[in-house]
Formats: structure tokens, C-alpha cells, sequence
């Protein structure tokens, strides 16, 4: 349980390991609900004011999380927010607006990723222990811890969101492109939270975690993109 492991870091590491989940805490919370915003603002772009009537471009946290996806988000690692009110009949271009929308989430949270590994780059040039003020240590130390979960988190709730299941970000996408009644559709959209709680459940088993399709997908493919990402910015530092 991902709630365990932060006690344990606690534990462990004292003052660091709060930092350091106090900084995951703020990096799931940014995370999310810029990724609403983001669908709700290229809805209404697209002609849609639904969000925007229904308050859900706004910052406030609280507008946009949904309690059992943050409890799922605690307990095995990957939750959801409550996803943003959109009525396509209002998009100006149909297909354009789907398409848009669908992948807004995706893209913010790859710019998110890109955008703090600068910062990533830039803090952990900084020798902690040649930092004689302890405020300043541990605020340096916190900014790093944030950035640098801001690049994971972000990459993973990317290629996750990318899943052709339902209702994610990519059974989205795949709808906007082909029949939703064909066989393959009705299948996920009745059976996709089972299949995703099996691959979660699967990634937490001791051993063979490391192989399982989730992580092969989203450990490897999200390591490649991150290390993608810290090289960029390191090649400019």
C-alpha cells in the first residue's frame, strides 16, 4: 500500500522522508487537476462551456477530486480526479473537438513532465551539504523532491491515460476514430475496471512486479521518456 510506504519513509528518513511525501502529496494534487483544467479549457476553446458553467476550470482542488479515486491513488498508486463535464454536441468541429479534448490531459501532463525536469536538473546540481542554512537545506530539498516526482508522476499518468480503456483518456481517443458499438468497445467499457484493477494488483505482487505488463509499459516507456527529458535540459545546464 502506497499510504504504508510513506509512513515507512517517514519513519526512516525523518525529517527528509515528511518532505518527501508532503512533496508527492502536492505533485498528485497539481498533477491532477491540471490535467482537468486542461480538458476542460480546450472544450471550451472547442465551443463547449460546460466546465466552465460548471466551475471546473478552476484551481481549487476540491472541484475536481473524486474521494475513492484518491483513496485508490493512496492505497495502490494510481487514482483518478472526478472527470470534467463536456458535451461534444457543443464542439464547432466535431471530430476536431473530440480529438482535442481526448488527448489535452495527455499532452498537459507530458508538458508538465518536460517543463519540471529543468528544475530537476537545475536543483540536483546543487551540493545539499555545502548549504549551511538548515531552512534554506530543507527548502532546496523539497523543491527537488517535488520537481523530480512532478516528471515521474506526470510521465506515468500520461502513458496510463493513454490505455485504450474505459473511461480513460485513450478509449477516448479510439472513439473518436471508430464505431463505439463495434465488439472490442462494448467490451471495455464493461469490463475495463477490472482489467485495470488486475494490472494494478499484478504490479504490486513481490517478484514478478518488475515484469508485468504495466510496469514493462510504464516503467520502461516512462523511464525512456524521463531520462529523455532530464538529458535535454541537462545538455543546457
Amino acid at each position: 500500500m502506497i499510504i504504508v510506504q510513506m509512513i515507512e519513509v517517514i519513519r526512516e528518513n525523518g525529517r527528509l522522508g515528511l518532505l518527501y511525501v508532503l512533496a508527492l502529496l502536492f505533485a498528485i494534487v497539481f498533477a491532477l487537476v491540471l490535467h482537468e483544467i486542461a480538458h476542460g479549457l480546450v472544450a471550451l476553446w472547442n465551443g463547449d462551456r460546460t466546465a466552465k458553467m460548471y466551475g471546473r476550470l478552476s484551481l481549487n482542488p476540491l472541484k475536481h477530486f473524486d474521494i475513492f479515486g484518491l483513496l485508490m491513488m493512496l492505497v495502490v498508486g494510481f487514482g483518478w480526479a472526478k472527470p470534467v463535464p463536456i458535451d461534444p454536441r457543443n464542439f464547432k468541429k466535431y471530430k476536431t473537438g473530440c480529438v482535442t479534448v481526448s488527448l489535452a490531459g495527455i499532452l498537459m501532463n507530458v508538458l508538465l513532465a518536460f517543463v519540471f525536469a529543468m528544475p530537476t536538473v537545475l536543483l540536483g546540481n546543487i551540493a545539499f551539504t555545502s548549504v549551511n542554512n538548515e531552512s534554506v537545506y530543507y527548502l532546496v530539498a523539497f523543491f527537488y523532491y517535488f520537481s523530480r516526482l512532478m516528471v515521474q508522476l506526470n510521465v506515468s499518468f500520461a502513458l496510463f491515460n493513454l490505455l485504450p480503456l474505459f473511461p480513460l483518456d485513450g478509449y477516448r481517443l479510439l472513439s473518436c476514430f471508430v464505431n463505439e458499438n463495434n465488439g472490442y468497445m462494448r467490451f471495455v467499457r464493461r469490463y475495463s475496471l477490472y482489467i485495470m484493477l488486475g494490472l494494478i494488483v499484478l504490479d504490486s505482487i513481490p517478484y514478478i512486479s518488475a515484469f508485468t505488463p504495466l510496469n514493462l509499459y510504464i516503467g520502461t516507456v516512462g523511464g525512456w521518456i524521463q531520462k529523455g527529458f532530464i538529458a535535454f535540459w541537462g545538455l543546457i545546464f
